[in-house]
């Protein structure tokens, strides 16, 4: 239950904290930006393994589907997060 926890808290801050630091950083490039995108990319790699841990636990898988969806979050690294966030974690 607290790894769902985590991995929600972490996927949604790494969004948040991405996209404003994203825009602090077109509008005012100042060090409150720079803040704002390093904890978007610590939160990032915390739900990458966070998620990559979830999958390989998963008894609803297959040793090939845990692979599949283990690659396609460290190659595709955001938009595999985002996919795997909104579709993969119900068959997880």
């Amino acid at each position: 239950m607290k790894n769902k926890v985590f991995i929600h808290t972490s996927f949604i801050g790494s969004l948040i904290f991405s996209i404003t630091g994203s825009i602090l950083k077109l509008n005012y490039d100042s060090i409150l930006s720079n803040s704002f995108l390093l904890i978007g990319i610590i939160l990032t790699f915390l739900f990458l393994i966070l998620g990559i841990i979830e999958i390989n636990k998963s008894k609803k898988l297959s040793n090939k589907q845990k692979t599949f969806w283990t690659i396609g979050l460290i190659v595709f690294f955001n938009i595999g997060s985002i996919i795997y966030y909104f579709i993969g974690r119900k068959h997880v």
